[in-house]
């Protein structure tokens, strides 16, 4: 009986973190804009946009993992989530390198590809990212015995 009202206490939990998570998320973009309004420093609110949807694709994760080790699942991190790493952040590296090197000259003749804008406008990307880097990680799909 306890068993049954544990897996029952761990969900709801999980759905007070989430609200949570959502709080503080919230505190941390006001305070970010409010930076980005003094300072005229985007850099910070182009990496909040990445790393938050991230962070968030993590916190999804944990529903979806049942044992804790780890059992790497090579094509799940190599077909999806490396091609969403990539494309989630390459924009905020891209705009760092730009912004706070002299790879500034080099960037500035290029155009950045407007069809990474567009795949990062919804966020998706990286909450596929980080949902499948922590499932491949530990959630190894193997055929069944039968």
């Amino acid at each position: 009986m306890l068993h049954k009202w544990s897996k029952w206490g761990l969900k709801l939990l999980w759905v007070v973190g989430l609200f949570g998570l959502i709080l503080i998320v919230y505190h941390f973009e006001l305070t970010i804009k409010q930076t980005v309004d003094e300072t005229y420093n985007v850099l910070p609110l182009v990496w909040f946009d990445s790393i938050v949807p991230f962070l968030f694709g993590v916190y999804i994760s944990l529903l979806f993992v049942k044992e804790w080790s780890f059992k790497i699942n090579k094509s799940l991190l190599l077909c999806i989530t490396l091609p969403c790493l990539i494309i989630s952040f390459f924009i905020p590296i891209v705009f760092t390198l730009v912004s706070n090197t002299t790879f500034s000259s080099y960037f500035s003749n290029e155009p950045l590809p407007f069809w990474l804008f567009k795949l990062n406008s919804s966020r998706i990307t990286p909450i596929v990212a980080s949902l499948t880097l922590i499932v491949g990680l530990f959630q190894n799909t193997q055929p069944s015995k039968n």
